[in-house]
């Protein structure tokens, strides 16, 4: 109470239609809050809005996405999944869901550039914005906000403290144009060695 940053994110959005009726739905309830709030002399701010890029069809709308909205959210691992069309919980097909996957990267590549190209916040959540290695690469595309489990916090504060910046965006462009998940982790595992930072990759 009191801290006035409300922000609201709509999930597995996959048009255009589905944010404006969201945005309907939004007005129609600040109105009211607003005027309940105003009867009391206060005044409450109108919410930031943002969406979760999750759905690959969202991935082809986001220029007419962004006048609608006031920030994204990248969901790497229902985007990967959907996107390579594999059920990470289904033990037979699994061992095929690859989060360095060449057109994963390059689709989040795609997703930061558009975000800054319009002047909007992004940032990613799932299991890449927690590994050693996916961090890297992330921030070497340009992200900077993470949200990842509890449990790497600590280790991903270490690691970025110890890194240069500069040195990530040339491993970034070597490993896609080399077009394996294999060739751009080997080129960020092996930046982690020089630094002796090994120890936070996990065991092979």
């Amino acid at each position: 109470e009191g801290l006035d940053n409300l922000a609201i994110m709509l999930p597995m959005i996959s048009s255009v239609s589905e944010i404006k009726a969201s945005r309907r739905l939004l007005d129609q309830a600040w109105r009211e809050v607003s005027e309940e709030a105003a009867s009391r002399e206060a005044v409450i701010r109108y919410p930031s809005l943002g969406v979760m890029i999750e759905v690959p069809s969202a991935l082809y709308i986001l220029p007419e996405m962004a006048p609608l909205i006031d920030f994204w959210s990248v969901g790497s691992n229902d985007l990967t999944q959907y996107l390579l069309a594999v059920d990470r919980n289904n033990s037979r097909v699994a061992g095929l869901y690859d989060a360095f996957h060449p057109a994963v990267m390059r689709v989040l590549q795609q997703v930061v550039n558009t975000a800054h190209g319009h002047g909007k916040e992004v940032s990613i959540c799932g299991e890449l914005a927690g590994d050693p290695l996916g961090v890297l690469i992330l921030m070497a595309m340009g992200y900077r906000t993470f949200s990842m489990n509890l449990n790497n916090i600590a280790r991903v504060k270490y690691l970025i403290r110890r890194i240069n910046l500069a040195d990530l965006v040339p491993l970034l462009e070597m490993g896609l144009h080399q077009g394996s998940s294999a060739a751009l982790k080997g080129l960020f595992s092996g930046y982690l060695e020089q630094l002796g930072l090994s120890d936070l990759l996990p065991p092979q």
